[in-house]
């Protein structure tokens, strides 16, 4: 599964390199360090979505695990936090500009199996959606 890491990271770095910016989400795991900054609570549950530019990194790195270290600047200050970025917490490469997005599936599969609660509440959402359905064979008009 190793090798969605290496498209992630080449389409990274064109990215990087041709439009100047690229966003990387990434969900939470102990595995994935975000500096003295951590991740808040709603990003725990959502996951963070960080900013690579030419201007709020430094010593870029990706190991042969596809795990990145790196200094990225955070806020309106830029100020300098040290990351490691597990591997399987990398959900996506994308850039708004160039409209691309990759998406790891292996990873969103994993976290379909792994999340039980999450089956009920697409159920529900299931059933919601059904409620609203109007059936149209009241208003078709009769051809004669």
């Amino acid at each position: 599964m190793k090798n969605q890491i290496k498209y992630l990271q080449t389409l990274f770095y064109e990215l990087l390199n041709d439009y100047g910016r690229v966003y990387l989400i990434v969900k939470y795991s102990e595995k994935t360090i975000i500096g003295k900054r951590g991740f808040t609570e709603e990003e725990k549950k959502q996951g963070l979505i960080l900013v690579f530019n030419q201007k709020n990194h430094r010593d870029l790195e990706w190991t042969d695990n596809g795990d990145i270290i790196t200094t990225l600047g955070f806020g309106t200050g830029n100020r300098p936090e040290r990351c490691f970025i597990y591997s399987d917490d990398i959900l996506s490469v994308f850039s708004p500009d160039a409209r691309i997005k990759l998406d790891r599936w292996d990873i969103l599969e994993n976290q379909k199996v792994i999340r039980k609660d999450g089956e009920s509440k697409t159920r529900e959402t299931e059933i919601k959606t059904d409620e609203k359905i109007v059936q149209l064979d009241k208003f078709r008009s009769m051809k004669k």
